[in-house]
């Protein structure tokens, strides 16, 4: 019997615990089976041709909708490959929301507010309110499990004590799902207000009566939270669902932050720009030099730990889109890593 040490990867083939290895030599894994068979690619964007995003958060990444279309071609080159993209075999990882809003169907949604953790963390209050009340009791409505519907709406919801009640109740609710499939989030929460089945929280009511009574005419500047409240409001309600589904997990995406201690059969990490604490293609260029400048070591490890995690996700076949631009040292980085004949242009 061999003995397998706590270094052991359990999850991944020979192939992939060696990229690790390269990757993060102060961490030395030892794979379970040697023999084990596995595939990793890289692509890269470096040939695409008209015009990047610009700015300190998105420079050098392509426009939304090229990278959306980039990340489908791979996706068929990966099934032609003979890879099985079904949610049950591969999690597709996406560093960027505003990618990943765009792929799932919320991607205005995303756009109303500054701060991801709005929407991703539930931090606003009406999003809060729709996924974790809202959402589950028209569900549970829908399925006619009426007391599961009250028991999602919490304590507040008065008791129904005569058939007029449960006649009330029935038609605010056919209602409310009658607006939410063509509606806005306005009208959504607009009826909420007017029927009061169910009654919205008071912390909502009171962004709403601020919103209406704020005189915009006065020459003041809106805050930013009735700012985003004014433009979220104008958003369809169907795009709060679909950020639903990729909030509890039905959706095949997942950003890279969300996988820690999770393993798949087989990963695609799509890496681009975003947010002001990630810059992979710096994170590259920086490991490509002996010595990484004190001022950026910080920058330096939270941007390759986070790399290294995602990448140790899968546990037979790894891809890895760039839809950043990536310079000479930072596809060097890549060729020591993953191997010069893992690097390929992305179709």
């Amino acid at each position: 019997m061999i003995e397998i040490g706590k270094e052991a990867n359990f999850r991944s083939v020979k192939k992939i615990v060696d990229a690790l290895n390269r990757m993060r030599p102060e961490l030395k894994q030892f794979v379970q089976d040697p023999e084990s068979k596995g595939e990793i690619c890289v692509f890269h964007t470096n040939n695409w041709q008209s015009v990047r995003q610009k700015g300190p958060h998105w420079g050098g990444d392509l426009p939304l909708t090229d990278g959306h279309a980039t990340l489908v071609r791979v996706e068929t080159a990966l099934e032609l490959d003979g890879w099985d993209l079904s949610p049950s075999h591969t999690k597709i990882l996406m560093l960027t929301h505003k990618l990943l809003a765009n792929q799932q169907g919320y991607s205005n949604l995303a756009a109303a507010f500054r701060y991801n953790e709005s929407f991703t963390k539930k931090e606003q209050e009406h999003i809060a309110f729709f996924i974790d009340k809202l959402e589950p009791a028209c569900d549970a409505f829908s399925t006619r499990k009426y007391g599961m519907m009250f028991e999602s709406l919490g304590g507040t919801t008065p008791h129904l004590r005569s058939h007029s009640d449960k006649a009330s109740w029935h038609d605010a609710m056919s209602q409310l799902l009658a607006i939410q499939s063509t509606g806005s989030v306005g009208e959504v929460i607009d009826h909420l207000h007017k029927v009061r089945k169910p009654r919205l929280p008071d912390i909502i009511e009171k962004s709403e009566r601020e919103l209406r009574e704020f005189n915009e005419a006065a020459g003041v500047e809106l805050p930013r939270r009735l700012e985003e409240l004014k433009k979220f409001r104008n958003i369809a309600y169907s795009e709060v669902k679909a950020l639903r589904n990729y909030l509890v997990g039905y959706s095949p995406f997942e950003t890279q932050h969300g996988v820690k201690g999770a393993e798949f059969e087989n990963v695609l990490i799509v890496v681009g720009r975003g947010w002001n604490q990630y810059n992979f293609g710096e994170m590259l260029e920086l490991a490509s030099a002996k010595v990484v400048p004190p001022a950026k070591e910080e920058a330096f490890e939270r941007n390759r730990n986070l790399f290294y995690v995602a990448c140790s996700r899968p546990q037979k076949r790894l891809s890895i889109l760039f839809t950043q631009f990536l310079s000479p040292e930072a596809l060097n980085t890549l060729e020591n890593w993953f191997g010069i004949d893992a690097i390929k242009p992305a179709p």
